[in-house]
């Protein structure tokens, strides 16, 4: 059985939707991040980084980071078709899209809702927000203009990739404003939404 570690809309959203799609056996222990549970000794035993999501295997190893988290889970469950076998024509495409989400989209969220932790300046704050807000605009738009599919991103069809970048646009506070502007990602989000596994998600984080 997997044990998935999470908190209420962070990102385990896609883990867990990996984890439906694939049909696996599963529990949920909720960390409570803003009581600091992630910083205690209990839970920086589990995962030393200290982040939410972490998962742990049925063999007892634990991971962290949802873009790994993802890549394992796809990768453990072939049969599922989440994720590109070594050899597949397009699986470097598949790489290059999942990092380019891990470290240009998802961290500027929280530049975006928390510069408090980009600063030591409290004048600077709305800046940063500001900044990174931009940033996830033009993050967006590189998006939208890379998909490649019809809804999804690959031409093949469905992957992880649609569930990595459905969780993101879950975070935006203007969610028509973001579709209106990129209707590649709007089409394709709409198609996740509808999947039996991501709205089983979505209904227990809501």
């Amino acid at each position: 059985m997997y044990t998935l570690f999470w908190e209420r809309l962070s990102g385990a959203i896609a883990p867990q939707a990996m984890l439906e799609e694939i049909g696996a056996d599963y529990r949920k222990v909720y960390v409570d991040m803003a009581a600091g549970e992630h910083r205690g000794s209990a839970f920086r035993e589990i995962n030393p980084a200290m982040r939410v999501p972490a998962l742990r295997m049925p063999d007892g190893v634990v991971i962290g980071e949802t873009a790994a988290i993802a890549l394992v889970l796809g990768e453990r469950h072939p049969e599922a078709g989440l994720v590109p076998a070594v050899g597949d024509a397009d699986r470097a495409t598949f790489l290059f899209w999942l990092m380019a989400m891990a470290t240009g989209g998802y961290p500027v969220f929280s530049r975006a809702w928390h510069p408090e932790q980009f600063t030591f300046d409290d004048a600077a704050n709305e800046t940063v927000s500001l900044v990174a807000l931009k940033q996830l605009d033009e993050f967006f738009a590189i998006i939208d203009g890379a998909i490649a599919g019809k809804p999804y991103f690959l031409a093949r069809g469905f992957s992880a990739l649609d569930i990595y970048l459905t969780m993101l646009t879950e975070w935006m506070s203007d969610k028509p404003a973001l579709f209106a502007a990129n209707s590649k990602v709007a089409r394709l989000c709409s198609a996740v939404a509808e999947r039996p596994a991501y709205r089983a998600v979505m209904e227990q984080h809501a």
